[in-house]
């Protein structure tokens, strides 16, 4: 392993087609597009912005450099904890670092056939994640939230109600705002399907398809019976779902949705 590539391993991995030690080809897991997301940062490139210095990278492999193939956990905790005190990163975001370090040295080991490192398990790497209890709405509130939306005579009214049952829908904010209506596809003959923006992603990554529940489908096509469009941001059917008034995708700040308790209570769509 002195000499092998640690990034072209890792893109192997998760592409999940590699060869193991003894030449035997694999296609192995099919890893779904946040994880890749979450898997490349930790390892290969993690950016990290402070408020007073030049952007860097933290990622594991800049951290480790030449010692990658004699790293320790002395290593992994020293890293995890410079991501947590200099960097902030919370708690659980250095365990999720600390969990794809270990995933990528174990796929090392047992695929590739590479001396054991023998790295413990996460809790003794990052200590134990505190559990937290995630405040959700009862299903009465979120039909009160539904029908909040449904009386709305504020501006644009339609492209408001879509835009809370988007995310009555399970979608985070981000994901209501990247979505574009190429991801929508309404001429399916048993039902309609979209393929969301992927969490916690990249502006290109997208889910694989799912249905588009019934009550999402009507309230869109109220929406798009009056959406403003303007090229070259958007046409008739292409650009963001949610356009503002000048066509183009809705800004940030509408990130302001908070989303993390409707996302945890139970849909007033099932």
């Amino acid at each position: 392993m002195s000499t092998a590539d640690p990034r072209a391993i890792l893109e192997a991995w998760l592409a999940g087609r590699y060869v193991r030690a003894d030449g035997q080809p694999v296609a192995g897991r099919a890893w779904d597009l946040d994880t890749k997301y979450r898997y490349r940062a930790a390892l290969a490139h993690w950016p990290v912005h402070p408020p007073v210095q030049a952007p860097y990278d933290q990622s594991w492999f800049t951290y480790i450099g030449l010692r990658i193939w004699e790293v320790t956990a002395h290593n992994v905790r020293n890293w995890t904890s410079d991501l947590k005190n200099q960097d902030g990163i919370a708690m659980s975001g250095a365990a999720r670092a600390a969990s794809a370090i270990r995933s990528y040295y174990a796929h090392c080991e047992d695929a590739l056939g590479a001396t054991s490192w023998r790295l413990p398990p996460r809790s003794r790497l990052v200590g134990i994640v505190p559990t937290t209890n995630q405040p959700t709405l009862t299903r009465d509130q979120m039909e009160a939230l539904r029908s909040a939306a449904d009386m709305y005579r504020g501006p644009m009214p339609e492209r408001a109600r879509l835009a809370v049952y988007l995310t009555l829908a399970g979608l985070r904010p981000g994901q209501s705002i990247g979505l574009s209506l190429l991801q929508i596809q309404q001429d399916n003959q048993h039902h309609p399907t979209w393929r969301l923006p992927a969490k916690n992603n990249s502006a290109s990554a997208v889910a694989a398809p799912a249905p588009i529940p019934l009550p999402v489908v009507w309230v869109l096509d109220d929406y798009l019976a009056v959406r403003t469009w303007r090229a070259p941001h958007s046409t008739e059917t292409t650009g963001p779902v949610l356009a503002s008034r000048l066509g183009r995708v809705l800004a940030e700040t509408a990130a302001s949705l908070s989303a993390d308790a409707i996302v945890h209570s139970p849909s007033p769509f099932a």
